[in-house]
């Protein structure tokens, strides 16, 4: 697989792609555009690419891999200057069905075994998955999790061969700002639940509200109006945002997803191997949960109560922290460089505890 950087896709290398058997896999939140996350992903990069060593051991080389999420695609520039369209599901002629939160689980879950059966074609090492979420990007980290063990729990090496499966094993887990459980509860989940209650079709309702507000605005008018709004982001944010909601579906489908994750995102849904937190002969994910304090997408109630049931005892179960820093449910708009040294710190322990 080649490094590439682009409006739906990021991939590169922290070094020798040759050597690379641990692919770091990233799940975004919603919306779900990858570009969101590009300063994010490079400086992620950047720190792991000063490997060194650590405890006498040599930290290996990674690939760092993560694309938009179903229905957020936007039009890539081709080589001769047009655009080319994104791939989309089309369950109803139309090309612009939207995406559920089941749906998008198998989306990922797709991408992931699709990027790693390219790569087990390539070499003959086995392969390392270290998945990392953001917001509802670790709801599907989680489930991606669970159904990976469970199909290699029922599958065979020889039909693991036979059906083309790619063979690798998720080793890691890193989730920021998880939004696993209870989504409904937290302040912003209240509001937006409120909202469904009273306008059952507000996602077609404020989709065609933007449809208008960006055909009649100019897009210099629009960029400013998305600057003050957003209180002067970043450029990538900035442009990122202003192609959002230029799409041509985009907004409905953030809306239509989120509503979903109000329905989906309740009771915890894992067994103890999944968490880790049981004692088993099968090969555990290392688990690392990141919090915000005072995070408007989880209640303080339900993220202490992860914290209490799941967290790390005699040596089982998630590492779990609450932000100290100040930053916020959004760091991919101001504070990538603080969250990059925090997650490649997380990257590098994994890596090092799963060494053969």
């Amino acid at each position: 697989m080649e490094s590439q950087i682009t409006k739906n896709v990021f991939c590169t290398y922290t070094g020798d792609n040759e050597d690379v058997d641990t692919t770091v896999f990233f799940i975004s939140g919603n919306p779900g555009l990858i570009s969101y996350y590009h300063p994010f992903l490079s400086l992620l990069a950047r720190h792991l690419a000063d490997n060194g060593e650590i405890a006498g051991q040599e930290i290996p080389s990674f690939r760092i891999y993560g694309c938009s999420l179903g229905g957020f695609e936007v039009a890539e520039p081709s080589v001769a200057g047009s655009t080319s369209k994104p791939d989309t599901k089309d369950n109803t002629g139309d090309g612009n069905s939207l995406y559920d939160l089941e749906e998008q689980i198998c989306f990922v879950q797709g991408k992931l075994n699709e990027v790693m059966r390219s790569v087990s074609s390539s070499t003959e090492k086995k392969q390392k998955v270290i998945l990392i979420g953001h917001s509802v990007g670790t709801y599907m980290a989680m489930e991606i999790l669970r159904r990976h063990r469970e199909a290699t729990a029922e599958s065979s090496q020889s039909d693991v061969k036979v059906r083309g499966l790619p063979d690798f094993d998720i080793t890691g887990g890193i989730m920021l700002f998880p939004t696993v459980m209870d989504i409904a509860a937290s302040p912003s989940g209240q509001k937006l639940t409120t909202l469904l209650a009273i306008m059952p079709q507000l996602a077609l309702i404020v989709s065609l509200f933007a449809r208008i507000l960006t055909f009649i605005l100019p897009d210099s008018v629009l960029k400013a109006v998305i600057r003050t709004v957003m209180r002067n982001p970043p450029p990538h944010a900035l442009d990122t945002t202003f192609t959002f909601l230029k799409s041509s579906g985009g907004v409905r489908q953030a809306l239509h997803m989120a509503a979903d994750e109000m329905r989906s995102i309740t009771t915890d849904k894992w067994t103890d191997d999944v968490w880790g937190v049981a004692s088993t002969k099968d090969p555990v994910a290392e688990l690392f949960f990141y919090f915000g304090r005072n995070d408007h997408w989880i209640a303080e109630k339900t993220r202490d109560e992860i914290i209490a049931l799941k967290g790390r005892k005699d040596g089982l179960g998630p590492k779990m922290f609450v932000c100290e820093d100040g930053l916020p449910h959004a760091f991919c708009l101001k504070h990538n460089e603080i969250m990059a040294q925090k997650v490649s710190g997380m990257i590098k322990e994994i890596a090092l505890n799963k060494m053969e």
